[in-house]
């Protein structure tokens, strides 16, 4: 039998090396970067205290403890760093059906739901105007469309132009990790002692006022 010779031997192995990827030291990515979002945060935050984090774009991310009770849990919001001179605004409540029931923002016990319901949902998607103005126009849009009978046919002509030209963010986050305190006599529903969440956010979504306002008039 033809044996190959040791010198060609070797060369083939220095050739298969060579070709190989370098699988010691991959080139890691970003979360960001692989899931083609703006941007990644993680964080943690515990029962009565609120997590604050600025993401850029004139734009703060806050869990803020529920305004009935802190400790039901907390709600996101969406806010302008500098806040505007007629009072405190939110971002992500207009833009963010359903409006009238639990929503995807709300990481608390209510609407029926208690503690352990409120974690199990471990994915949330929820969506942002990013400008003060835009808010405004956000919300006389969303008044026309659930309350129309209060809307002259002119203002609901103008309104439906207006609703293609309020680009949205768009926002999810996932809980990781949750700690529940048992329903207590004062708190049947139970408490939220802490989370651990990350959230991704698109600051170009390409959604628009429009296509959420579709949504909540020809619901699924």
């Amino acid at each position: 039998m033809w044996k190959t010779p040791l010198s060609l031997t070797v060369l083939s192995a220095a050739l298969a090396l060579v070709s190989l990827p370098n699988l010691a030291s991959p080139q890691k990515q970003s979360r960001a970067e692989a899931e083609k979002v703006d941007l990644h945060i993680t964080g943690e935050v515990t029962r009565g205290n609120t997590f604050e984090q600025d993401i850029g774009h004139g734009l703060v991310f806050r869990l803020v403890p529920s305004a009935s009770y802190q400790d039901l849990g907390w709600q996101i919001h969406l806010e302008p760093k500098t806040e505007p001179g007629d009072g405190p605004v939110e971002f992500s409540s207009v833009a963010t059906p359903p409006y009238h029931r639990y929503n995807p923002r709300f990481l608390e016990a209510s609407w029926g739901n208690s503690a352990q319901d409120a974690v199990k949902i471990t994915r949330r998607v929820f969506y942002f105007v990013e400008s003060v103005d835009d808010e405004h126009r956000a919300e006389e849009c969303l008044n026309a469309v659930t309350y129309p009978t209060d809307t002259s046919d002119e203002e609901k002509v103008r309104v439906a132009a207006e609703q293609a030209e309020i680009r949205l963010g768009r926002g999810e986050l996932r809980i990781l990790k949750s700690h529940l305190e048992r329903p207590k006599p004062a708190a049947p529903a139970g408490t939220i002692d802490s989370l651990r969440f990350e959230v991704d956010f698109e600051f170009s979504s390409g959604l628009t006022m429009a296509d959420i306002l579709a949504k909540v008039a020809r619901p699924e």
